[in-house]
């Protein structure tokens, strides 16, 4: 099972989205690929601080059609159980003298709790937080001739 950072849903309702990260994602069953209510809640405020017009309609329907056709139910909570560990994760990655941010924390914790991958860009930070990842922009496109 893999959640989807923030950055690869982005990439993934770009205009002119990385062939890497869509080949990728077409690789996937869509039943293995989980979404955190934290990056559900960056997505959102993105939508909200853009000017009103055809791109913040773009990415806002891009949004949607995702939430409707790829995660349905499978969007995943920070709840008690994930704060827990997010704690300690937290902690020790600051007495490393690694900065982590609030949210990358919390996605980290999720993934941690339920035993999941994380696809992202950012597979540095995951790595220090000891989470498994997978970075789809080094993906390899199968050319067939």
């Amino acid at each position: 099972m893999i959640i989807l950072d923030t950055n690869v849903v982005s990439e993934a309702i770009k205009p002119n989205r990385d062939q890497k990260v869509v080949a990728w994602l077409n690789e996937q069953a869509p039943e293995t690929l989980y979404l955190t209510a934290i990056s559900l809640s960056e997505l959102l405020l993105g939508v909200e601080i853009l000017p009103s017009g055809k791109r913040k309609n773009q990415i806002s329907t891009g949004i949607n059609q995702l939430l409707d056709k790829i995660f349905g139910t499978r969007i995943l909570p920070f709840d008690q159980d994930a704060a827990r560990i997010h704690a300690p994760i937290i902690a020790a990655a600051r007495a490393s003298g690694k900065t982590v941010s609030l949210y990358d924390g919390q996605i980290a914790a999720i993934a941690k709790l339920h035993g999941f991958a994380v696809a992202t860009r950012d597979t540095n930070l995951f790595t220090t937080l000891n989470v498994d990842v997978l970075n789809p922009w080094l993906f390899k496109v199968q050319r067939h001739l």
